[in-house]
């Protein structure tokens, strides 16, 4: 934070003005200076992304029911995840640094970008800036709880050499509503695929879309965690900080996602299926699963269902701008390439899917194509599942069953195995094969299917899609036949249509504890394989109902930031006690 204000050049603390170098005296300068400031906040999003295994998307996934840890017999964090313990204090600083980064980059563009002359433009950038503050402050609440809240650029070095002071609830809370309100009221209306600063850029939409999740995790969760009922939103006034006596509320809600429906552009697409890299036109042809499906990948630049998302590239100069969480989550494999596990490439073996989560699916959801869509079984896809090699590289918590969504796809060209279907010209590669870890798929945070769900949560399945409620839609794509709306319906068309998309936790804390605590032990007892020897999944340590309730489901807190703080931050509840730290499996 010294050297971002030693760079801005405030007037506090310099008496000279340079001519040379940029600070908030001429810069942004230009509409191009402001849209590099506002760039740079997005960077961040590639840069927490660089060591996936820190960041809360593979955090949720493993946290959830869905998957279990995984990973090699060392990797003991990933593990430690699905366990709700910690192995390393520090797990998560590559995660915190940059969303902190992230936090200070937007809250210099929001006090400078007024210099930006053309007002649609501003209006946009200021947006963003806006969006993605309270975006990061969400997704870091989520994860640690009363986390130190930074939402303006210090005024001197004194004030940015003191460690900011944790928020309460409603002050981060208040402070994320009130940034996604003001980002709502002042963004264009531009369809999604117009939007004046670039495609891929937030948008009011994604606004009116993440304020409804923030307003159904707070009222859900906090209502649960403090044994009351909570209806609405805090905010915060921008200027002071302060949490006003102003609300927003269940309707107003709902008005945005009405919006966002109506005006975005955004909208299903034809085939669910087809979001997904597995159906990529150099896979396809010989994957007999998605041979049967009509077209291929609809690829994330033209997606319509795609909303806020962490973009990447796969020929990215900087590795930091590849996906690899679809390498940490794919198959491990120590051999090159086994003919019989194709398409699969080779990656860290990370969330492995809890069959529980496959035998349920079909007991709920009888012939929904989206359980095999969203879920390898090995059983069932591999031609001869005998040959399936278990224990690969000392695989732990291996079940059989792996999720599709977010994983490593090689291709067969010209008769030779590539570990990454992107190095065909179609997907912007040369022709050769760039080797694994350039994955060009986006990590989707956002997509339409979840807004048509959160409208269907919040009206009770009022129509509002195609002739049909949201979560009906949403059916209707995957050809399932309506459903009356009832919470328990919402809650499993939610689990199937979102699936392994790092949502699940989230949803699971909210419904409440009871709730969770019991979706949490569906993984014990479930068939598993550790380093290839048969066993099933037990409680480590004092177990998942026993670690829930010590810490309603938040993380710790980096011990280097506590370090930092000089006791202003102070470890979370459930995690200074010697049997939360995982040391191995038992």
């Amino acid at each position: 934070m010294l050297g971002i204000l030693l760079l801005a050049g405030c007037e506090n603390f310099l008496d000279t003005v340079s001519y040379t170098e940029s600070n908030t005296s001429n810069f942004p300068a230009s509409e191009t200076d402001a849209k590099q400031l506002v760039t740079g906040i997005y960077s961040v999003l590639n840069q927490a992304a660089y060591e996936p295994s820190a960041h809360s998307f593979i955090a949720n996934l493993t946290a959830s029911d869905e998957c279990f840890g995984g990973g090699g017999q060392d990797d003991y964090e990933i593990q430690a995840y699905d366990h709700l313990l910690y192995f390393e204090p520090n797990a998560q600083l590559d995660y915190w640094e940059p969303y902190y980064a992230g936090i200070t980059r937007a809250n210099l563009a929001i006090a400078n970008l007024d210099k930006v002359e053309d007002e649609n433009m501003r209006n946009q950038l200021l947006g963003e800036a806006y969006f993605l503050r309270s975006f990061f402050l969400f997704d870091l609440s989520q994860q640690f709880g009363e986390i130190p809240l930074v939402s303006a650029v210090p005024n001197s070095v004194s004030e940015a050499a003191e460690y900011p002071a944790p928020g309460t609830t409603e002050e981060i809370y208040g402070t994320i509503a009130a940034g996604l309100k003001k980002a709502i009221e002042i963004m264009p209306n531009n369809t999604w695929d117009k939007c004046l600063s670039g495609k891929r850029h937030a948008t009011k939409w994604d606004a009116e879309a993440m304020l409804a999740r923030v307003y159904l995790f707070y009222t859900g969760f906090y209502s649960d965690k403090n044994g009351t009922s909570i209806t609405t939103l805090p905010l915060v006034d921008l200027e002071t900080g302060e949490v006003t006596s102003n609300t927003i509320g269940k309707d107003e809600v709902v008005r945005g996602l009405e919006d966002c429906i109506q005006n975005s552009g955004h909208k299903l697409v034809s085939d669910f299926r087809l979001m997904w890299p597995y159906m990529n036109s150099a896979t396809k042809a010989d994957y007999k699963y998605a041979q049967g499906v009509a077209g291929t990948w609809i690829t994330d630049d033209v997606n319509p269902e795609e909303m806020f998302s962490i973009c990447f590239s796969n020929i990215a100069s900087s590795s930091r701008n590849r996906n690899k969480f679809d390498q940490y989550l794919g198959v491990r494999k120590r051999s090159n390439y086994e003919v019989n596990a194709f398409p699969f490439s080779r990656g860290y073996g990370m969330a492995p899917v809890n069959p529980y989560v496959w035998e349920q699916w079909e007991k709920d959801e009888p012939g929904d194509i989206r359980k095999a869509a969203s879920i390898y079984s090995v059983d069932e896809e591999m031609a001869d599942p005998s040959k399936y090699t278990w224990g690969n590289d000392q695989q732990m918590e291996e079940s059989g069953y792996w999720q599709k969504k977010y994983q490593a796809w090689g291709a067969m060209v010209n008769g030779k195995f590539f570990y990454e279907f992107s190095s065909v010209p179609e997907y912007g590669g040369a022709g050769t094969d760039l080797g694994r870890g350039h994955s060009l798929q986006n990590v989707q945070i956002m997509r339409f299917a979840d807004v048509l769900l959160m409208h269907s949560e919040l009206t009770d399945g009022k129509v509002i899609y195609n002739g049909k409620s949201g979560m009906n839609a949403v059916r209707a794509r995957v050809g399932l036949p309506d459903k009356a709306y009832t919470v328990n319906n919402l809650r499993l068309e939610r689990q199937h249509e979102l699936a392994f998309e790092g949502i699940r936790w989230s949803d699971m804390r909210r419904y409440g504890k009871a709730y969770c605590i019991k979706a949490l032990e569906t993984q014990l007892g479930q068939p598993i394989r550790n380093n290839s020897a048969k066993t099933v999944m037990k409680d480590q340590n004092t177990g998942y109902k026993a670690r829930y309730e010590a810490t309603w489901g938040f993380r710790p807190f980096p011990q280097s930031e506590i370090s930092l703080s000089n006791g202003t931050l102070t470890q979370n509840a459930g995690w200074t006690d010697a049997t939360a730290q995982y040391t191995n499996w038992k």
